[in-house]
């Protein structure tokens, strides 16, 4: 039996998860959202890399105002960012861990790459609660036992129809469309539209303005 969360976008590739077991998973909380300082005490938090769009520390700094030292789970190359942070870090390898009551399973992938030459972060996907998949900003259409997942739909390292290839291959049955900052409102309306319009049979594009939310 699959268990029921509420999702909610907080802008770019941030993303809160609660789940009816009460545990809440905050999702990258980098640059280019919303201020996190109204959002309720969270569990954990879990960032797919070290970049400042997934990692800001100023979010962090909000979040664990209000939540107090919260264990951060990320690759061992997010240690360094968060060495001054009200957090308690444990580096991440392929593989299972738990938050509370959640099952997460972290999948070592590849950042997109940005251009020849320049270096590229750590990148792990990670499977929440056997429902929500977070690929952070890789486009590897690893196998995934996960029914939800959170489809970048614009970034410097990619073209929409990488995107939509990607949807594709990856066939989840709700996909929602985020790290979309970047994205002036006509284009971000025009990806969402083509994400959909593509998008392969059985897979329905779900769009989430920020501070939206969704019963999965």
């Amino acid at each position: 039996m699959t268990s029921a969360l509420t999702l909610t976008h907080l802008g770019h590739s941030c993303v809160l998860l609660e789940f009816a077991t009460g545990t809440r998973v905050l999702v990258d909380p980098g640059a280019y959202g919303p201020s996190l300082s109204d959002i309720a005490a969270v569990d954990a938090v879990v960032v797919t890399h070290a970049h400042p769009d997934h990692l800001d520390l100023d979010h962090l700094a909000q979040v664990t105002a209000t939540s107090g030292i919260v264990p951060l789970f990320g690759a061992p190359d997010v240690a360094e960012l968060v060495r001054e942070a009200e957090v308690e870090f444990h580096a991440v390898e392929a593989g299972g861990f738990s938050i509370g009551s959640v099952d997460v399973t972290a999948v070592l992938t590849t950042h997109e790459q940005l251009y020849p030459g320049v270096p590229l972060p750590i990148n792990y996907g990670f499977v929440f609660g056997g429902r929500v998949f977070a690929p952070g900003d890789s486009l590897s259409a690893v196998p995934v036992d996960a029914d939800v997942l959170l489809a970048p739909l614009g970034a410097p390292w990619m073209k929409l129809s990488e995107g939509i290839d990607y949807v594709r291959r990856m066939a989840a049955r709700t996909v929602i469309p985020i790290h979309d900052a970047g994205l002036a409102p006509v284009h971000r309306a025009l990806h969402r539209m083509l994400l959909a319009n593509f998008a392969p049979e059985g897979t329905t594009v779900t769009t989430l303005d920020v501070l939206e939310q969704i019963e999965l």
